[in-house]
């Protein structure tokens, strides 16, 4: 999904649907086997297009758009970004010192990548997707002015709880 212009989140919800400022979409790994993924997502939109914006998230975030052109394109980047790619002076060891934690010690895990990206098809990543993204559930952060926030669009994702700016920010 990507944080670049050229992600299916900002192509969707910035361009073709003139929905967000800025907007974004990521699956994340952790740094230690025994934590969980994560997946993340933000829009940041005006207090009166929440109720799009929410549903344009959710659709993205329930249903994989697929493009076989952009799919390709993806890891052409993925193999040329590692082709460039270099490790040197504290990163070896910084490097290792993660892949220990992962228990991966004993190999590159990016060797694996490179060498199964090009095999990869779109049915590779729908099964992904729909194992670990489709119908999961969120937590949901909304910061606006609560005078200008729609809390019956809220309620359709779930319980509503408002908090105060000391649990929010710390202060």
């Amino acid at each position: 999904y990507g944080n670049s212009m050229a992600s299916v989140v900002f192509q969707t919800l910035r361009e073709s649907k003139a929905l967000a400022y800025y907007v974004y979409g990521s699956y994340s790994s952790p740094d230690d086997k025994d934590k969980a993924h994560y997946i993340s997502a933000y829009i940041g939109t005006q207090a009166d297009k929440l109720p799009e914006a929410m549903d344009g998230m959710f659709e993205l975030l329930n249903g994989m758009p697929e493009s076989e052109l952009s799919f390709k394109d993806s890891q052409d980047a993925i193999i040329k970004q590692m082709r460039s790619e270099r490790i040197t002076k504290a990163d070896i060891l910084f490097r290792y010192e993660n892949a220990k934690k992962m228990g991966n010690e004993d190999r590159d895990l990016r060797k694996d990548i490179y060498e199964q990206t090009p095999d990869l098809e779109m049915a590779d990543l729908r099964g992904f997707f729909d194992e670990y993204v489709k119908d999961k559930k969120y937590t949901i952060l909304v910061l606006c002015d609560v005078k200008k926030l729609d809390f019956a669009t809220l309620k359709k994702y779930g319980d509503v709880k408002q908090l105060t700016l000391e649990e929010v920010f710390g202060y």
